[in-house]
């Protein structure tokens, strides 16, 4: 009977009134519904394989927006589920298929991963490397010349 007037509103003690407004404002999460691609033996939905990688990998092994996770499941005729786990600090990947292939999924991307934490240590080490040279008057553009 909230329409009608002089009606009470009794609020929830948990939430009040500002929060309950912010929650109806959010949009909704895109449902995870997915039907089993027609390749795919439903046999092989019974024993997924689970590991972990930071989140900050998930861009860069994944793409934007996991754009490569379907051409990932049509090359290796597995399917994966990549979900944000522990605040977003952890993805978690689920790999169904034949063992051998989850295997070599979670290997590959396993690789992927170390190669792109390389590579930030690289870039990190790069710019430390640039910052001090700039900071000592010396570009690391600039020519050096041979001691003799």
């Amino acid at each position: 009977m909230v329409h009608q007037p002089g009606a009470v509103v009794q609020e929830d003690p948990w939430m009040s009134a500002q929060a309950l407004d912010r929650l109806l404002k959010m949009p909704l999460p895109l449902p995870q519904i997915r039907t089993r691609p027609w390749w795919f033996p439903a046999l092989e939905l019974r024993d997924p394989l689970v590991f972990y990688l930071e989140a900050c990998l998930a861009d860069p092994i994944f793409s934007k927006y996991g754009a490569m996770i379907p051409e990932t499941e049509w090359m290796n005729q597995v399917l994966l589920t990549v979900e944000k786990v522990n605040s977003g600090s952890l993805i978690e990947i689920t790999v169904f298929g034949q063992l051998h292939v989850q295997n070599r999924v979670k290997s590959v991307l396993l690789s992927l991963a170390a190669r792109h934490r390389e590579n930030r240590a690289q870039d990190k080490k790069m710019k430390q490397l640039d910052k001090f040279l700039k900071a000592h008057g010396t570009s690391p553009d600039s020519p050096v010349s041979p001691v003799s």
